[in-house]
């Protein structure tokens, strides 16, 4: 659904999405990657005919993406949850072997991407009656996937040591975040030295939280560390 005057933030958000994707055709048709990098990785796929040329875009935002709002979301989310629970915080310091695991966990626990939607292809039974028609428009939630008590003992605790790998912060299958090698790779890196040097992380001030559609994150994150 194209946007109205009813939503002028997402109106005023378009332009800006249709001047990333433009840059980013831009950058594939020209070629303009450092040969051996992540997009460059995406562009010898194109050219070999394994992805299309759409694909080579979606994949290359995906990588450009994971270096912004969900990596940054991620790191305060991280923030934020070692502040309001030091315990997890002593654990992770004692033992930094601990840091996949604890980013796992941050992502299960504050999903970055709440929600994404995708069109079905096909007629969909759900069971219990519950049948989703070919062609609709599937709104479907990681935040709440990340949360269920179905396969999540105690969903609601920060636990660092679950040493999870199913969650599904990065999407499945085939949408698969490109880009969360990236962010794992960054996200690591700010906990490790963070670890190396901090003892305690406190709120220093009331968080905000940033009014995003689909990113959940903040807009303020006033901390002090020790």
């Amino acid at each position: 659904m194209p946007p109205t005057d009813s939503c002028p933030r997402t109106a005023a958000s378009v332009p800006k999405v249709e001047a990333l994707m433009g840059y980013l055709a831009e950058v594939v048709a020209k070629e303009s990657l450092v040969p051996g990098g992540f997009g460059w990785t995406m562009l010898e796929a194109h050219k070999a005919g394994q992805i299309p040329v759409e694909g080579a875009i979606g994949l290359l935002a995906g990588y450009v993406v994971a270096a912004f709002d969900t990596t940054i979301s991620a790191i305060s989310s991280g923030m934020w949850l070692f502040a309001r629970h030091p315990d997890p915080w002593d654990l992770l310091r004692a033992d930094p072997a601990l840091v996949p695991s604890a980013f796992n966990e941050i992502v299960r626990v504050e999903s970055p991407i709440q929600v994404f939607s995708r069109v079905t292809t096909r007629e969909v039974d759900l069971g219990e009656g519950a049948v989703i028609p070919s062609g609709a428009r599937v709104l479907h939630s990681y935040g709440a996937a990340n949360r269920d008590e179905r396969h999540f003992p105690d969903p609601d605790r920060f636990d660092v040591r679950r040493n999870l790998v199913d969650h599904l912060g990065f999407g499945y299958g085939n949408h698969a975040c490109a880009g969360q090698g990236l962010a794992r790779l960054e996200v690591h890196a700010v906990l490790k030295a963070l670890a190396a040097r901090v003892e305690r992380i406190e709120l220093a001030g009331e968080p905000v939280r940033a009014l995003n559609n689909i990113t959940r994150g903040f807009r303020s994150l006033p901390v002090r560390v020790s």
